[in-house]
């Protein structure tokens, strides 16, 4: 290989690894004329000290004297997931944007534990003097949504909206369940701390992961279905890369030891419990059996993957306006 065939070739090396994300994101996705996700900041933001020690980052933004809609984003994520809905609802909700422990602009967590933060969610709502707000929670959010309402806190939660969520060791209700329940003791468990103890290799690779589009892939087949844009899928996948591997880390060990258990039935308030037909992560028979122990609950199943919020985001949001509207009527 002569010299200029070399230089063309690392050039063309150091292009895909610096902008790789680029072309992957636009082959894999659809070409739908849908608005472009973007990061959404509200004029009132604020951190909030919890008794536990965690500190949350907090957002808030529509009309004051509108019903409080608390939005819990779910693990190795952020408040940028909500853009379609923030945009969505805005004018006629009180809209209250939470980044859970750890995640977003909120510093590292004391206690990412599902309870704690439970308890986090009701220290914010006492701060901000929020009552009777209708709390939504995606993934991981709507376990900690869940955990409240279950737990009874106060100031008591007007309605509950659970959106791929689970009840149980998350591992349980993933696809490839009995794999993965297999592997949890020997490989997942002794990885996902060894990434805590270590994570400053793993902070390089998810930043160059994304720039080259290997986790852009990742995330195509794991979250999606295919229906996603170029600019959703990038999108999401920044949000990612953003996150510190180890909080990503802990998160999960939390979601792997979580049981919700009888206490489901504990839960009184009016539930919309949402599953996605093609959600790898959490497989629709999870939100099933939640909506199952809820009392008059009602349950869907929608199009999409593990993002369907954003995939289709339209279809989405319509289900939740219809819910919601009852408690501004």
């Amino acid at each position: 290989m002569d010299r200029n065939a070399k230089i063309l070739v690392y050039a063309s090396a150091g292009l895909l690894l610096a902008f790789g994300r680029y072309p992957v994101s636009w082959l894999l996705s659809s070409r739908r004329k849908v608005a472009a996700p973007e990061p959404l900041k509200a004029e009132e933001r604020r951190y909030i000290r919890c008794r536990s020690g965690n500190v949350v980052y907090v957002e808030m933004e529509g009309p004051e004297s509108a019903q409080v809609i608390v939005l819990l984003h779910g693990l190795n994520s952020s408040r940028d997931q909500w853009y379609y809905q923030r945009q969505h609802f805005v004018r006629k909700y009180r809209l209250v944007i939470i980044d859970l422990p750890g995640h977003g602009n909120s510093p590292k967590p004391v206690d990412l534990t599902i309870a704690t933060v439970a308890y986090d969610v009701k220290d914010v709502l006492e701060h901000l003097h929020i009552t009777n707000p209708i709390l939504y929670g995606h993934s991981m959010g709507g376990m900690i949504a869940m955990e409240y309402c279950s737990r009874q806190l106060q100031p008591a939660a007007k309605g509950l909206i659970l959106q791929h969520s689970t009840y149980t060791n998350a591992l349980k209700t993933a696809q490839f369940s009995l794999l993965l329940r297999f592997l949890q003791k020997p490989v997942i468990e002794p990885f996902l701390n060894y990434v805590i103890k270590h994570p400053q290799p793993f902070r390089i690779m998810g930043k160059l992961n994304y720039l080259n589009g290997l986790s852009v892939l990742f995330y195509r087949y794991l979250f999606y279905t295919g229906e996603q844009t170029a600019a959703q899928l990038l999108f999401t996948s920044k949000i990612a890369a953003l996150c510190r591997p180890e909080i990503t880390a802990q998160g999960m060990l939390k979601c792997i030891e979580y049981e919700a258990g009888r206490s489901m039935r504990k839960i009184s308030v009016p539930a919309l419990v949402i599953a996605a037909n093609n959600d790898r992560i959490i497989q629709p028979r999870a939100p099933r059996c939640i909506a199952k122990n809820i009392d008059g609950s009602r349950f869907i199943t929608a199009d999409g993957g593990h993002l369907s919020l954003i995939e289709f985001s339209n279809e989405t949001n319509h289900v939740l306006k219809g819910f919601v509207a009852q408690f501004s009527a």
